[in-house]
């Protein structure tokens, strides 16, 4: 075992590791961390068929450091399953990310950076044995269906939409329309041909051709989805502001980082395209934190996504504890590290985006409340460090 600093001040680490995350980077990183840390302390996720094992054979331990090896979907997989398990030391267990494949905005934001390239691993570890922590805000998304008339024909004698979500927590954002829409594609897409998305390169030119296709869906232009949702933040009615900013996308965002590192509450705003946009707002909201709380809510043109990518940002929304959407047309949307499909007629899509992978979902109520914290591994030049950190609540 070659793990030194006196093995991380005696922290007990330990690793669950996502093998099929990254192409043939997770099992490469496996046969690195068993050199490192001995393979009693790492933890086959696919082979295990989950983190139970590797939480159950450490609940007693004080002051337990896991690393999370894998996407973003992956940190959500190890999060979940720290709720379910009863541990006698909970709150003093931290998390940290060593990410792999591509994405990964939970690891950048921790930073930990974009992907796993083969660094020494005995740095990341003594890293993630030392660095200071944050908590991290986790948000509950409550469904409840939406009565509608039952359609005409045998057998169609209820009016209530069937909804269940894959997931129901999410740490990252939330996202639908256009953005939701361009990344259910190139999901399909790379399920049905997995070998030619094994490259990050060739992943982001494919990302861009989707999004420019998806530019002349008419669905996600002019800000049509606007009609399609109803949005009370803080019991607040927000209808105003969401159609005088005629979105093609809302996002609901945790962390500073939004598809592959962008942040598009803090960057710059779009006074090129409509002169009313001011960066006067900034005095109007509380400073961005993923511990306080509070979820920053922001409305998106579609020619804004690939601004928001170069440093610009949407147009701000609001700010708040509780936000209640209220969807009036079937949606795809995204939950975790699953991809599922709600909607019964194409015709009729909305895209949602949750933590990264997308779905579609019929007409609901959507409640998101916080759930809890969880407590995370930060390196001192992260996003994480440079924001106002709160106590847990």
């Amino acid at each position: 075992m070659n793990f030194t600093e006196r093995d991380g001040a005696r922290k007990k680490i330990i690793a669950f590791v996502n093998s099929k995350a990254g192409g043939l980077q997770g099992q490469a990183v496996i046969n690195g961390l068993i050199n490192q840390i001995g393979a009693e302390n790492v933890y086959d996720l696919v082979i295990d068929h989950g983190p139970e094992k590797g939480l159950e054979q450490n609940q007693y331990e004080k002051d337990l450091r896991i690393i999370a090896c894998g996407g973003d979907g992956t940190v959500g997989w190890v999060l979940s399953a720290l709720d379910k398990f009863q541990i006698q030391y909970a709150d003093f267990i931290s998390v940290g990310v060593i990410p792999l494949g591509t994405g990964n905005d939970m690891a950048r934001f921790l930073g930990m950076g974009p992907g796993y390239q083969g660094e020494n691993l005995s740095e990341l570890i003594q890293t993630l044995s030392k660095s200071e922590t944050t908590m991290l805000d986790r948000w509950l998304v409550e469904v409840t269906p939406i009565t509608q008339s039952p359609p005409i024909g045998p057998g169609n004698d209820t009016g209530v939409s069937n909804i269940k979500l894959p997931l129901s927590v999410f740490n990252n954002y939330l996202s639908f329309g256009a953005d939701a829409q361009i990344a259910l594609t190139f999901h399909q897409q790379r399920n049905a041909n997995p070998t030619m998305f094994a490259n990050r390169f060739f992943n982001k030119a494919a990302y861009g051709v989707i999004s420019s296709l998806t530019f002349f869906d008419e669905r996600y232009l002019c800000g049509h989805i606007a009609g399609d949702v109803e949005l009370t933040v803080d019991g607040n009615n927000v209808y105003n502001e969401l159609v005088a900013s005629e979105p093609d996308a809302i996002l609901i965002l945790n962390i500073s980082s939004y598809a592959a590192g962008s942040n598009p509450w803090q960057g710059v705003p779009n006074t090129l395209m409509d002169g009313t946009w001011t960066d006067t707002d900034g005095d109007q909201f509380r400073e961005q934190s993923c511990s306080d709380g509070y979820l920053e809510i922001v409305s998106v043109k579609h020619f804004e996504l690939a601004q928001i990518q170069l440093g610009g940002r949407g147009r701000r929304l609001a700010q708040g504890r509780e936000i209640k959407l209220t969807i009036l047309k079937s949606l795809p949307m995204q939950i975790g590290n699953v991809t599922c499909c709600f909607a019964k007629s194409i015709q009729d899509i909305n895209v949602f985006i949750l933590d990264g992978e997308p779905f579609l979902i019929e007409p609901c109520q959507i409640t998101i409340t916080r759930k809890n914290q969880a407590r995370m591994i930060m390196t001192d030049n992260s996003q994480a460090y440079r924001q106002p950190r709160l106590t847990r609540f």
